[in-house]
């Protein structure tokens, strides 16, 4: 009965290891940047692709000026981002940042190399008081 145990310990460890292994892989190419480091890649980089993955209601609110609202969860997701350039920086955020890294993912898969993921996301850019268009 202790072999059968430690054999289904090991067996749940080496599996949740794997699954571990396979997101770190899965975002390798995302850089998560805190909101001073977003602005100022941003200010030096105006014609960055600028991501909002947030749902239509939430970009009507407010968003990022220049931002391009294309919900993660919008079944044509992987059609509508594949238009931009893969070989390009595509700066990314959603609300709290946890739709940003599913879409960072997404981008990932789809062949785009550089991610750039607003930490905390749009809730960190309006606490920091940063400029919201509506």
């Amino acid at each position: 009965m202790s072999r059968i145990k430690t054999f289904l310990t090991a067996s749940i460890l080496l599996f949740i290891c794997a699954l571990s292994l396979n997101a770190q892989q899965n975002q390798k190419g995302r850089t998560d940047l805190s909101v001073s480091q977003f602005k100022k890649y941003l200010t030096k980089n105006p014609s960055v692709t600028l991501l909002d993955v947030r749902t239509p209601e939430e970009f009507a609110a407010g968003h990022l000026n220049n931002a391009v609202n294309i919900s993660v969860n919008d079944p044509e997701f992987d059609a509508k981002v594949s238009k931009f350039d893969k070989t390009k920086a595509v700066m990314v955020y959603c609300r709290s940042g946890h739709r940003s890294v599913v879409a960072s993912g997404k981008l990932l898969t789809l062949g785009f190399v550089s991610i750039l993921n607003l930490e905390k996301g749009f809730n960190s850019w309006q606490a920091a008081g940063e400029n919201v268009v509506k």
